[in-house]
């Protein structure tokens, strides 16, 4: 059947000519592709025509992109994954085994940015969230695997530019719209999403207008953990061997029974190592040290709606055949409104007590997991966020292109964005009191642990404050901007031998501004509310205690360095307390039983009854925002020349094109961020300090230049077949967030904190790639291709143990910790020992001096079953699938062993039909699972995160009733099934047997229609 197709074959097309209006003809004059298969073919010739390694999508028309997210669309190329959000939505692109933040993306040729926070991730990196764009208002969208030189560096892995719609694409007036009914199997309503677009040209000048709109119900149950831990035993608990050898330690077991633990257990009795061993019987010393728990254990949904709003509006003007002027211009606005509700099973900075533990392997001496026992003087607690993100987006890009004669060309284009973010993610956490007789039985069989317990978590009379309950009022506003121009001149014949030279300056600017206002919201909820205005640093949140009696006593637990000791007058009159305004005996009455299992919050009456919205406006700025990122400035100034030469030599009937170039690119990056400068007077006052910190907003700047060249060479052999291959080095610019001058320290644990570094050096990718492809007509292609990869600058996470006042200059004091978080670093002080003195982790992003090498395999097959007419009488099937297999290694010291988030295998497998105006396809897509983190998590030397297999099965059909009915005003029915098999995306800490996170989103529907007029 090839040699066949292969004999009907034409010389190839122009190079220089638009791949999409490219078309190979096949033997059987009849055979009209439309649809999905006109994208493929469009696809397929624009592979053929290129010289380097780029994959091209194409909308087969205006409002009939073939999927329904960018991200997905992306995901159907050879050595491309994506990164989902907890709702399954495709989100960022990975490109030949690194990371997403290895990916540059560009709108219509020029960089943009996007002020984003993802639903669990702080966001702060370089990606840029494609669900924020429709796919509607857009015609292409082009991966570039190799780079050339006069396109905009940053990419080390790829290049992913997004061409939207304009109105001399398709010259005649059109109107286009769609309409769909969305469903998520899951979620109680149905949303919508919808688009329109206008276009026409009155002889020289084009304008199209369009619009999208998209609402989305959402519930996603999970289960999270934070991370596995095991117990910080003490010196009596542990007589031989290694004393927490694989470290951890994020929770302590009691040195004697506390009162009422439960479970036939005598208060006061000591818990040693004989103590352990006999309520452990068959378990060693080893397994009850190293033996891993989940810090928490907490199933938990997520409810609510996301709705996007998007327009775009595409000016041209042709005056001549030598003048060509566009202005693109795109808004999009995204509110997202959820509650995060989660039941939380205190394993770090607990004190509970094993009982009949069993382990999953005899030799823990490096780690084991625990898979059953029973937990004494447990404690549970409801972890409840109302979350409201506010995400808008607008930007423009002015260009021209022009002919000054024969031999010389150019273009120009200018660029601004402007994107902001705003998330408000409130805490409302109510605890179970401590020593109050709660017992857990765990059972961990592989999947989700399974916890069960001797109280009624759906009880709202079963919690309160004592015991570790608080309140959080804060949220982060971000703020991206790029501005830019770029041009080139083309010297020679474009479809034979040119030059190109060109510049380019572009201006990024990323801002992060958490805001928090805990301190009076906490007073006032549950700390009693002192009813004076205390010095500084008396603004500090005070322990949840819930007392509702005014009075001039000090309340228990009151720290005296807050000021609230017996001794302390405001003015020479004693403080007074009005009472909290939610006590103890009150906090049942704001929560309500849950649908799915345990208890929620009656957010509506605790934000009229605190005074909530008042609090919130008056929030301030704060140096760490409530999704872990720092504060600070990142702004890159980047100059770029380069020269670019392409030539087509014909070798007989064959054709060899080449492309090579250099760009140098000049960097200048300014890092600023806040400094904290204790007050020298808090040195003489005995119980901690008293006067706050100055706060400096500091920056620094840094310059650094980079030479980058390219070469590709395509080799054609008369349009059956075409030979690659490349050799480029690429730049990426390091993690803004690990650059920040700021410091954060937010574990409860208070173990663990986190510093930037703003000498950080940009990631520099050697690549070299070959490649083969044969074409066998109309959309179909065989290709294979391989790669190489060798990355320098490689981040890893730094360590370092550190007294807890080295956090001091950063404005992170004792003072300024929550109670919990003092309670940990009090359990771990030595005798007589300072809190100050206590030894903590610094964690710090730095170079390694070796390199990451990344080996790729990639094989392609798009072919049409026409054929089978010959046979069976059928036509219009068809299948595509490609397969990616990447190798990691790293060489020298310090080198991190894997990129992270990048699957080892990935295949995608597709199955369709065209004609007689339906159109059908059935989508398989497998992701093996990868490494997600680095080492040393959570203080475990040799612990990482890893993802889990993930596979999709999705389908997409479309009923042409124009087609049908001979009627182009009538409509296409559309469907939609998104996961068919409601797969669940899931990850585990260090062991196979110890799931760190899993999120179901479900099945997702969508019914509409579809059309053109």
């Amino acid at each position: 059947m090839l040699p066949s197709l292969v004999q009907a074959q034409t010389a190839p097309a122009d190079p220089a000519a638009s791949a999409a209006d490219q078309q190979v003809p096949e033997p059987d004059a009849e055979i009209v592709v439309s649809g999905y298969r006109a994208s493929l073919e469009s696809q397929t010739n624009a592979k053929k025509n290129s010289i380097g390694f780029t994959d091209t999508i194409f909308a087969e028309d205006i409002g009939k992109f073939p999927d329904t997210n960018i991200a997905e669309s992306v995901n159907r190329i050879p050595g491309v994954t994506i990164s989902r959000e907890v709702t399954g939505e495709g989100a960022n692109v990975a490109i030949r085994g690194l990371g997403t933040n290895f990916t540059r993306v560009l709108l219509n040729g020029a960089p943009v940015a996007v002020a984003s926070v993802r639903f669990d991730a702080q966001s702060t990196n370089r990606e840029v969230d494609l669900d924020l764009l429709p796919t509607e208002l857009f015609t292409q969208l082009t991966v570039s695997k190799s780079p050339v030189a006069s396109q905009v560096e940053g990419g080390a892995a790829g290049t992913v530019n997004l061409r939207s719609a304009r109105p001399f694409d398709n010259p005649k007036p059109y109107v286009s719209y769609g309409l769909q009914g969305s469903k998520v199997s899951s979620a109680d309503k149905w949303g919508y999403r919808g688009h329109v677009l206008a276009s026409a040209t009155f002889g020289d000048f084009g304008i199209l207008v369009g619009g999208a709109a998209v609402r989305n119900h959402f519930r996603v149950d999970g289960y999270e953990t934070i991370g596995w831990t095991n117990p910080n035993l003490s010196a009596t608990q542990r007589t031989s061997g290694t004393l927490n050898g694989t470290g951890g330690g994020n929770f302590t077991i009691p040195g004697t029974v506390p009162a009422n633990a439960g479970n036939g257990l005598v208060a006061g009795t000591v818990i040693d190592q004989a103590f352990l061993l006999a309520r452990n019987p068959g378990a060693t010393i080893d397994q009850i040290d190293n033996g891993l728990l989940p810090r928490l254990s907490r199933p938990r949904t997520e409810i609510g709606e996301r709705t996007r709003y998007n327009g775009l509006v595409s000016l041209e003007y042709r005056p001549s055949d030598a003048l060509h002027f566009y202005v693109d211009g795109m808004y999009a606005k995204r509110d997202t409104d959820f509650t995060r509700a989660a039941m939380n099973w205190v394993g770090r900075n607990g004190a509970v007590i094993p009982l009949n533990t069993t382990y999953d392997r005899s030799d823990c001496s490096a780690g084991c997991v625990v898979t059953k026992g029973t937990y004494a003087n447990a404690q549970f607690f409801l972890e409840y966020r109302p979350y409201k993100d506010r995400q808008d987006y607008w930007g423009v890009n002015p260009g021209l292109d022009f002919v000054v004669n024969d031999w010389i060309t150019g273009d120009i284009q200018g660029n601004y964005t402007k994107s902001t973010f705003r998330r408000e993610s409130p805490t409302f956490l109510v605890i179970t009191p401590p020593n109050s007789g709660a017992t857990v039985t765990y059972v961990n069989n592989g999947g989700i642990p399974q916890i069960t317990t001797n109280i009624d978590l759906n009880n709202p009379a079963n919690f309160g404050w004592a015991g570790g309950g608080r309140v959080n009022l804060n949220g982060e506003e971000r703020t991206t901007e790029t501005k830019g121009v770029r041009g080139s001149l083309l010297f020679g014949d474009s479809t034979r031998f040119s030059v190109r030279v060109g510049a380019a300056y572009d201006d990024t600017m990323r801002r992060i501004t958490p805001y928090d206002n805990t301190a009076p919201w906490q007073n006032a909820i549950c700390g009693n509310g002192p009813n004076v205005s205390l010095p500084a640093p008396n603004t500090g949140t005070t322990p949840c205690t819930g007392l509702n009696q005014p009075g001039t006593a000090t309340p228990a637990g009151f720290p005296a360095f807050l000021g609230y000791g017996t001794n302390y007058t405001a003015g020479g009159v004693p403080i007074s307390y009005a009472g909290s305004l939610i006590p103890t005996a009150a906090v049942p009455s704001y929560l309500k039983p849950g649908s799915n299992g345990f208890i929620t919050v009656d957010w509506d009456k605790v934000r009229s009854a605190t005074g909530y919205d008042a609090l919130l406006a008056a929030s301030g700025e704060t140096g760490t925002g409530s999704s872990g990122a720092n504060g600070g400035l990142v702004q890159e100034k980047v100059t770029g020349t380069f020269v670019e030469g392409n030539g087509a030599i014909d070798v007989g009937e064959n054709t060899l094109r080449l492309n090579g170039g250099l760009r140098y690119v000049r960097t200048e990056q300014i890092i600023g961020g806040r400094i904290s400068v204790p007050d020298p007077r808090n040195a003489t006052i005995a119980d901690g300090g008293r006067y706050p910190n100055t706060i400096n907003f500091s920056k620094t700047n840094t310059l650094y230049s980079n030479f980058l060249p390219s070469v590709s060479a395509a080799f054609d052999f008369h349009g059956i077949a075409v030979a690659r291959g490349s050799f480029s080095k690429t730049m990426t610019r390091p993690d803004p967030n690990a650059m920040l001058p700021g410091a954060s320290f937010v574990a409860p644990s208070a173990d663990v904190g986190n510093v930037g570094n703003s000498a950080l050096d940009p990631y520099i990718s050697t690549n070299i790639d070959v490649g083969f492809e044969f074409y066998t007509g109309g959309e179909g292609v065989i290709a294979f291709a391989a790669f190489r990869k060798s990355i320098t600058g490689f981040t890893v996470n730094g360590l370092r143990t550190v007294p807890f006042s080295f956090f001091n200059q950063y404005g992170i004091t004792v003072d300024s910790l929550t109670q919990a978080q003092r309670d940990a670093l009090a359990t771990r002080a030595a005798a007589g020992q300072s809190l100050n003195d206590v030894p903590v982790v610094v964690q710090q992003q730095v170079n390694s001096d070796g390199k990451l090498k990344v080996n790729g395999l990639e094989f392609q097959v798009t072919q049409p079953l026409d054929f089978l007419t010959s046979f069976a009488g059928v036509r219009g099937f068809g299948f595509q699938g490609n397969l990616t297999l990447i190798d990691q290694k790293g060489d020298g010291a310090g080198a991190p062993a894997v990129a992270i988030g990048v699957a080892p295998t990935t295949y995608t497998l597709t199955g369709y039909y065209e004609g007689n105006g339906l159109s059908t396809r059935l989508t398989y897509t497998f992701n093996e699972g990868s490494q997600g983190s680095g080492a040393n998590q959570n203080g475990i030397t040799q612990a990482a995160i890893f993802g889990r297999d993930y596979a999709q099965l999705d389908f997409s059909g479309n009923l042409d009733l124009g087609k049908i009915f001979n009627n182009k005003y009538l409509p296409t029915l559309v469907v939609n099934v998104i996961n068919i098999t409601k797969e669940a995306q899931s990850s585990y800490f260090q062991y196979e047997n110890a799931t760190f996170n899993e999120y179901n989103p479900g099945r997702t529907v969508l019914v509409g229609i579809r059309g053109r007029f």
